[in-house]
């Protein structure tokens, strides 16, 4: 699962729970190293709410996840790619996802990155190139810049069931 980097209370470390706002990104979506991605057979369910459809997938043990809006795949549905911690879907959803996680491992998406000097002092614009990688927690090499903290997690009640 994908955490974005904005300083939130809730940054739970291994071994926590917590009840993420997700939606599932694929790697045609976004750029994902194969080390993140996962594959799952889904229920994918469609609602109406607040004059337009949602789709909803049920990934097992009460644990939902936005997968899109509009017409898509529904019903038996075969998804690759990983959860996205949203804490603002909010803005783009009327559904909200439910059901916990439990956080087993903390890493990083990095890509390596070029500082430029601007004219203050201090400041440097950031650029990025090559592709985005999985290093564990406190394994980043310097020259690289962190994208998304990367969460290994536990759905619900489902020992051993993971997902990147």
């Amino acid at each position: 699962m994908l955490e974005d980097l904005e300083p939130w209370p809730d940054h739970p470390e291994s071994g926590e729970t917590c009840a993420p706002t997700t939606f599932w990104a694929s790697p045609d979506t976004m750029e994902l190293p194969a080390t993140v991605c996962t594959t799952l057979t889904v229920r994918v369910e469609a609602r109406r709410i607040g004059g337009r459809i949602e789709r909803i997938a049920h990934l097992g043990d009460g644990f939902t996840t936005v997968v899109g809006a509009g017409d898509g795949e529904t019903g038996e549905v075969t998804l690759t790619g990983c959860l996205v911690w949203d804490r603002y879907l909010w803005i783009d959803y009327r559904t909200i996802p439910e059901g916990s996680v439990r956080i087993t491992r903390r890493g990083h998406l990095v890509q390596r990155e070029v500082l430029t000097p601007t004219r203050h002092e201090g400041w440097f614009s950031v650029d990025y190139s090559g592709p985005v990688e999985y290093r564990p927690a406190g394994q980043v090499e310097r020259g690289f810049g962190i994208r998304w903290n990367a969460l290994t997690v536990e759905l619900g009640r489902i020992p051993g069931h993971q997902i990147a």
